[in-house]
């Protein structure tokens, strides 16, 4: 496994403060990370909204007409 220069003296000092192996503090923390049945999941929704000035051309075209149906006159 390689890590990046910051990531490893991180892992060093957190070695030191919890007195663990700097692999057990991997184990550890795959086990959190990535375990299928023991992960937290969050759920909710996510809501974006915005008002813009004009229409975006890359959008033009793309979006139905939405038109009022004509009402025929007898």
């Amino acid at each position: 496994m390689t890590l990046e220069d910051g990531q490893y003296a991180f892992l060093l000092e957190e070695s030191f403060r919890s007195g663990l192996p700097m692999a057990e503090l991997v184990r550890r923390a795959i086990d959190r990370e990535y375990r299928p049945g023991k992960r937290r999941r969050v759920r909710g929704y996510a809501l974006s909204a915005g008002l813009w000035r004009d229409v975006d051309p890359s959008l033009i075209g793309k979006r139905p007409i939405l038109r009022k149906p004509r009402l025929e006159s007898d």
